[in-house]
């Protein structure tokens, strides 16, 4: 997996969580990580098709999926329902596309799915074949995990 690309996903991820809650994201050291994944509280599933293949997450714990949420809406959230699930799939989900924007505009066409989100920590997920590079995130509210596992498609 190119450094370009990760870093197009990084770069995404950094802008849209500052914008979103108005707070400074500092970025971790890049990790490389093996299957299976086993996710934390919440995390986001963005898949990746057109010229790479793959999977984008986004994890993070309740804890600071409900305090990003809170500060998102304004307005304090005390469960992670429906509403504050659908704030953490828009969140990967807007990262991805911005990504997406900017990986299309150096001539790398990409399609995402919707968000899928899985709720609960323990699923072990498999990125078949990929490498799967993990980026801690540190809000003011905690850590938020980038995971991207895209390759070059075939």
């Amino acid at each position: 997996m190119r450094v370009q690309i990760v870093n197009r996903y990084v770069q995404s991820a950094l802008n849209v969580i500052a914008k979103e809650t108005g707070l400074p994201v500092q970025r971790g050291g890049l990790l490389l990580e093996g299957n299976p994944y086993i996710t934390e509280d919440i995390t986001a599933v963005i898949g990746v098709s057109g010229q790479l293949s793959g999977s984008l997450y986004l994890s993070m714990s309740n804890q600071v999926a409900l305090k990003i949420i809170s500060t998102i809406l304004g307005q304090e959230t005390k469960e992670l329902d429906e509403l504050g699930q659908s704030g953490v799939a828009e969140m990967a989900n807007v990262i991805a596309g911005t990504a997406g924007i900017v990986l299309a505009e150096e001539g790398i066409a990409t399609v995402i799915s919707p968000p899928l989100v899985l709720v609960g920590p323990g699923a072990h997920l498999f990125t078949v074949e990929i490498q799967r590079l993990v980026v801690p995130l540190t809000t003011a509210h905690g850590e938020v995990r980038l995971h991207v596992a895209v390759r070059e498609a075939v």
